[in-house]
């Protein structure tokens, strides 16, 4: 590494910005942070242009190369879809319209879970940009996130958390969704007491690894078959399963082949899991609700963060996550996020 050579590099950058004046060093370090953006962005396409597995939009390993695209970069063809693709294709970096650098800039409110409306402060774009930009980087790094997945001798632990139901968001130009009731400020209590219909339900696991995985599963307090669909995907036959006195995880562990062992919440057994909600909690917090439809989309953030960051938020995180999102795909548009419809409104509609 050239040591003296970046030194030197530093003092002339140095000497030169005391020769400025207050609003031209302002100017002078905006355009260098600038520069700097665009080399991490730069950095983040870690993937040889010349290479590729399979097509990015059907998955087909039956590709061939197809000539070049303007600026030089390969470009090839999918035998079973019939459609052209290159390195940019359907990447966030590749296929969106602002600059590396408003990117990078946004990276690094992700990693702070900052709100849209600093976000777009921060990074000069509107609130609608900010939303969607964040969208677009939790569906490429969900593939990045490990899963917890159970095996024989590992113990996990299980347990739910509940979230009151939200359709927070401006809903007057829909023309899909109808508020199903009268909309009700943040402080006020539900229509229902306790674990009403009301209330969804996130199934919540941890092993001793700190792996974990966090599903939402319907309203209201668990059922054995939203348990069995939430815990079929992470516990394997032969793993160790802690629950509190719920009863709805008896059949399915069953059928799944876990050992099961039931305590009382007092006995603080289950404390680990019982961390991770209390974590949940104060990351949630800051975004003064979650509209239910992105909810999970807000988990798999959450797990990201836990699987790859300090919670301190300057220890290359930002760096790390531009490499993830450089080469990462994503398959949602716009127009989708638009018509998406709030999930278990067939609640609303009984009650109707």
């Amino acid at each position: 590494m050239r040591t003296g050579k970046v030194a030197r590099i530093a003092d002339r950058v140095r000497k030169e910005l005391g020769e400025l004046t207050p609003q031209e060093r302002d100017l002078a370090v905006k355009a260098l942070r600038d520069a700097l953006y665009e080399g991490f962005a730069l950095d983040a396409a870690t993937s040889d242009p010349n290479q590729m597995e399979a097509c990015v939009r059907c998955g087909s390993i039956r590709i061939i190369r197809k000539g070049r695209g303007r600026d030089g970069s390969q470009r090839w063809k999918c035998m079973n879809c019939n459609r052209t693709f290159g390195v940019r294709t359907n990447r966030v970096m590749g296929m969106s319209k602002l600059k590396a650098g408003v990117w990078m800039r946004f990276l690094e409110c992700f990693v702070d879970c900052l709100s849209l409306r600093k976000c777009a402060q921060r990074c000069g774009v509107c609130l609608k940009t900010a939303f969607l930009m964040r969208q677009r980087v939790i569906e490429c790094i969900r593939r990045y996130t490990p899963v917890l997945r159970s095996e024989a001798g590992s113990c996990v632990q299980l347990d739910e958390t509940y979230f009151r139901e939200s359709f927070k968001g401006n809903h007057t130009k829909s023309a899909v969704f109808v508020m199903p009731r009268k909309a009700r400020k943040r402080t006020k209590s539900l229509r229902k007491r306790g674990l009403s219909k009301e209330q969804i339900c996130v199934t919540t696991g941890v092993d001793d690894t700190g792996r974990s995985f966090l599903t939402v599963c319907g309203r209201g307090v668990i059922s054995k078959d939203r348990a069995m669909s939430a815990l079929k995907p992470h516990i394997g036959r032969g793993a160790d399963v802690l629950t509190d006195g719920a009863p709805a995880y008896v059949k399915p562990l069953a059928e799944l082949g876990a050992n099961l062992t039931q305590t009382d919440a007092d006995d603080h057994a289950i404390n680990r899991v019982n961390t991770l909600h209390a974590r949940l909690e104060d990351f949630m917090f800051g975004f003064h609700g979650v509209s239910t439809k992105y909810l999970q989309t807000y988990l798999d953030w959450f797990q990201w963060l836990g699987a790859f960051t300090d919670g301190c938020g300057d220890t290359g995180d930002d760096r790390l996550l531009a490499r993830q999102l450089g080469n990462g795909l994503y398959r949602i548009r716009r127009r989708d996020y638009q018509r998406m419809v709030p999930p278990y409104m067939d609640y609303w509609q009984k009650a109707a």
